[in-house]
């Protein structure tokens, strides 16, 4: 939907909703204020760029942050990227390619944690989970994002690993000044794409702000930003391995190719402010995000037989085979999101030390992805060797024309398809606050209580078009690839696909499979209130409360029984109450102890509980039920937290330790009745809160943006680094109610680390950034450990370097990557590769402006 397309109907929906941005209020649990005691309705930070630093000692709890001024220093384009670089934080993949999608918080990825920007709750989610896809926001929106570690009482409970916020400009940051920021590169990968997705990339990005009418009470902000990007992951893969004598042989299919991106995005956000007195802080914000990718997966390989004598002469990790079979595989997917985020609000000083926030906002959101798998094509009795000893699995064919397509015959057993994804959100949420001296400058008795209520109506729709060519017709590979490739270096498999769609349509025959069970519509209230007390002084601060949510949902899918679709209409409702307790005491001006204990919780999955199910009959006649379950309860989470932090000029030390205690975390399970005979009158496998996972962890940062105590050129020096431990334990619970103890939840990395050194002299100003991950487990797992599915140690090295031109003036250069590390996923019982995929080098200029 286009934000020019209604504009009337958005600016009445945001004035009569809103909850656009966090409250201003200078006495409130809000980090950002920058007000003095004296101000209690706050319209922005005293500078607009408030250092971490500033933030972290401001907040009730344990937060960490990353700023405009740090993402300024880096090559990160979005913000999956940006906050991979904040202790107790990861990005995670999307869709195995090397591009960053959404973040993992302290071992728990996207869907147990919540975001909101100015406010607004974010829904930016696949079909499937919760967890919001962070790549659709620039780099450039950021003001600044801070990452709750432990949420307080008035903040979205949904929140296990933590809750991200992410705060843009505002008109009155600063004070009255008026401030432009404006941004251009272009640049080239060392894998610029291929198969038609060639071509530069760039990214251009602005942000300014200005006050204007009598004493500056009013004011405006506008920003933009619009990039592309256009290379290719290199791809190997081994899909299958068996365990024979403490080895790891292949047994299966041994693929190299190639992952072509086109990614563009386009983002507008702007905000109308108004203040009065100290007294009265309005607002009306709008933005608009738009992201479309296309993705082509093109591998060939071998399939290769470990059994029947058909692998031999194996040693140590290489061996020969015979009879295989060669297989193409490609996917491509063609992403489009869109987003539209409407907020509004008013925050009004109430008595001496109160202030009333009133927030409201709209969120349209559509998901929309169209898959196409042509089904493989193949050549039967290759021989050969493979190796699969080292970072990136290889398979070597010895027979004669293993490269000419036109040896390759199109299997026709299973259809090609092209399946179409259709989700559309919208997200309506109303909240009111009222605060008494409650905010980090108050001292005394403070109460905070609140109410808010949000809606997400949600149309998931897919259905898919199967082609298969008439029984007896041939389709051979040189007939829809490229003239004069080859499947030997993968050539063949380079391109868009077009000519084999083309004879697909003229001579294949068409089904529609609606998949009515992958179809639902959902309608879930979240229905909150709080209430907290805090006592402050000049050394301490106390703060207890107490959380109530009220989750109901309705939910239209079809089920399927005995092969008849049928519509099937779910309710269901439930209450959780989480108490929140949180503590800080200053030992000296310079060093603060923290410690709190939560309730946090993870709703179910979508995958889990709103689609629908298939019954069929067993031998005798009983049913047995597969797919979703709607009864499922929320995952809870207890939480425990110590810190010390200790501030100084320019910067911060901190320590942290906690804990995590999860339960009712969803697998599914098989489970039977049965009548007096014991034989089972009904069978149902489906997902149970049967589970558990607990994770502890450490997080150590040290800060120090300027070196000013150093002597001469030195000065310049600034760094950043932190480290994070997390030691996780999963416990699975597999369909046959057999369980497993796991050392890792899924994409929890072991450890995390970031080393970023700058230099700031004259007119050069220099950032390295060093970015390690130790090994991650990604969530797949079998019934041993040799089953299981792991991400190798990793590290990537960035650089920039800017000159200063004139004041306010600068030239920069970037290059990412530079280590050129695979991303690489082990499996077996020693570690064998499964998945390398490598971006390749990225090298970029362009040009900065400040006012």
């Amino acid at each position: 939907m286009s934000i020019t397309s209604k504009p009337v109907v958005w600016a009445a929906s945001a004035l009569a909703l809103g909850l656009g941005v966090e409250p201003a209020i200078a006495q409130s649990t809000d980090p950002n204020s920058g007000a003095t005691v004296d101000a209690l309705v706050v319209s922005g930070n005293r500078q607009v760029d408030t250092p971490s630093d500033t933030i972290k000692r401001r907040a009730p709890g344990v937060v960490d942050s990353i700023t405009a001024r740090d993402i300024a220093r880096l090559p990160d384009t979005t913000l999956a990227e940006a906050l991979d670089r904040v202790v107790g934080v990861s990005s995670d993949k999307f869709t195995q390619t090397s591009e960053a999608g959404s973040t993992t918080v302290r071992g728990f990825d996207a869907r147990y944690n919540s975001m909101d920007i100015d406010g607004n709750p974010i829904w930016f989610t696949s079909q499937n989970n919760r967890g919001a896809q962070l790549a659709i926001f620039p780099a450039s929106i950021v003001n600044q994002v801070n990452v709750f570690k432990t949420v307080t009482p008035d903040q979205d409970a949904n929140a296990v690993g933590g809750h991200i916020s992410l705060r843009t400009l505002r008109a009155f940051d600063g004070g009255s000044k008026p401030y432009l920021s404006l941004g251009a590169r272009v640049g080239a990968y060392d894998q610029d794409g291929s198969g038609g997705q060639g071509g530069p990339s760039y990214r251009f990005y602005g942000a300014g702000k200005t006050t204007f009418g009598a004493e500056g009470k009013f004011g405006a902000v506008l920003g933009f930003d619009s990039q592309r990007t256009r290379n290719f992951d290199r791809y190997v893969a081994v899909d299958g391995y068996s365990q024979v004598s403490g080895s790891d042989q292949v047994n299966g299919g041994v693929y190299q190719g190639k992952y072509d991106k086109d990614i563009r995005r386009n983002a507008a956000y702007g905000k109308l402010e108004a203040r009065a007195n100290d007294r009265l802080y309005a607002f009306l914000s709008a933005n608009v995000f738009d992201e479309h990718t296309k993705q082509y997966l093109q591998r060939s390989g071998v399939y290769i037989y470990q059994t029947s004598g058909r692998t031999t002469d194996y040693s140590n990790g290489k061996a020969n085979f015979n009879k295989a079979v060669g297989q193409t595989k490609e996917y491509d997917y063609d992403i489009k999101r869109q987003a539209a985020v409407l907020g509004g609000g008013v925050d009004y000083q109430l008595g001496a030390r109160g202030v009333l926030a009133l927030r409201g906002n709209y969120t349209d959101y559509d998901y929309d992805v169209d898959l196409r798998y042509p089904e493989t094509f193949q050549m039967s009795g290759l021989s050969g060797s493979y190796d699969v000893s080292g970072d990136r699995p290889s398979a070597s064919v010895s027979t004669t024309g293993f490269g000419d397509p036109a040896n390759w015959v199109y299997r026709n057993t299973s259809a090609s398809y092209q399946q179409f994804q259709r989700l559309s959100d919208k997200v309506y949420a109303l909240r009111a606050d009222y605060d008494f001296n409650s905010g980090h400058s108050a001292r005394g008795l403070g109460f905070k209580a609140g109410a808010a209520w949000t809606r997400l109506d949600r149309d998931y729709d897919q259905a898919q078009d199967n082609y298969k060519l008439p029984t007896g017709m041939t389709l051979r590979l040189s007939q829809v690839a490229p003239a004069g490739s080859s499947v030997a270096d993968n050539s063949a498999m380079e391109n868009d696909w077009s000519a084999f769609w083309a004879a697909m349509r003229s001579n294949g025959v068409l089904t529609r499979d609606d998949q009515a069970t992958a179809d639902y519509r959902l309608t879930e209230d979240v229905t909150s209130g709080y209430a907290s007390m805090s006592f402050t002084g000049d050394r301490y601060r106390l703060l207890t409360g107490l959380r109530y949510e009220h989750t109901r949902f309705d939910n239209d899918t079809a089920d399927i029984i005995n092969g008849v679709t049928k519509a099937a209409t779910r309710h269901r409702g439930y209450d959780n109450w989480l108490p929140n307790a949180q503590a800080s005491f200053d030992v000296t001006d310079k060093l603060r102890l923290r410690a709190a204990f939560t309730k946090t919780l993870a709703r179910a999955d979508f995958s889990d509980f709103a689609m629908g199910r298939t019954t069929t009959l067993d031998s005798l006649g009983n049913p047995v039920i597969k797919g979703t379950n709607p009864n499922l309860n929320p995952r809870q989470s207890t939480n425990y937290d110590l810190a010390a932090e200790y501030y100084f000029q320019d910067g911060f030390a901190s320590i942290g330790v906690f804990r995590k205690d999860l339960h009712e975390e969803t697998f599914t399970q098989r489970t039977q009745q049965f009548d007096a005979a014991g034989v089972a009158i009904l069978t149902e496998e489906v997902p149970l809160n049967t589970g558990a996972a607990r994770v502890k962890g450490l997080e150590v940062s040290l800060v120090k943006r300027r070196f000013e105590s150093l002597p001469g050129l030195l000065k310049g020096l600034g760094f950043n680094a932190n480290y994070t431990y997390l030691d996780g334990r999963w416990d699975v619970v597999f369909t046959d109610g057999t369980r497993r103890g796991v050392d890792g939840l899924r994409n929890q990395p072991r450890w995390l680390a970031n080393v970023m050194v700058s230099y700031d002299a004259g007119p050069l100003d220099l950032n390295l950034a060093w970015r390690l991950r130790g090994r991650t487990f990604t969530g797949t797992f079998g019934t041993s450990a040799e089953k299981d599915v792991w991400i190798d140690r990793y590290e990537q090295l960035d650089l920039q370097a800017n000159f200063v031109v004139r004041h306010g003036l600068r030239l920069f250069a970037e290059a990412r990557n530079l280590t050129n590390q695979d991303w690489r996923q082990t499996t077996g019982a020693t570690d064998v590769v499964a998945q390398a995929v490598n971006p390749g080098r990225s090298y970029f200029v362009g040009v900065k402006y400040r006012y």
